[in-house]
């Protein structure tokens, strides 16, 4: 199913992302819980600012791995055009918001 394969992929991310940061994603978890997957990744990806996990990602060249590139992947199956326009903006753009 595309929503479990979604969650499956954003835990890999999470943990991708807690080993970078040697710690917790004490942020993303709630918020994952609170607005479930599909909103909770819109809501970041849409956002004006680059989350601390976006960053971290980038600088360790693994953008790949991102939250971003899920919602691309994914596509509009789970997502709408405009999240996933967004997220791709974002992977093409890494360095454009601090």
């Amino acid at each position: 199913m595309p929503l479990d394969d979604l969650i499956r992929d954003i835990e890999h991310t999470l943990l991708v992302y807690e080993g970078l940061i040697a710690g917790s994603a004490g942020y993303t978890r709630p918020m994952l819980e609170r607005y479930g997957p599909v909103e909770a990744l819109r809501m970041l990806v849409e956002s004006g600012e680059l989350q601390s996990g976006f960053k971290a990602l980038r600088d360790a060249n693994r953008l790949h791995e991102s939250f971003e590139q899920l919602v691309v992947n994914h596509g509009t199956e789970l997502f709408d055009k405009r999240t996933v326009e967004a997220a791709q903006w974002r992977l093409d753009h890494p360095h454009s918001l601090m």
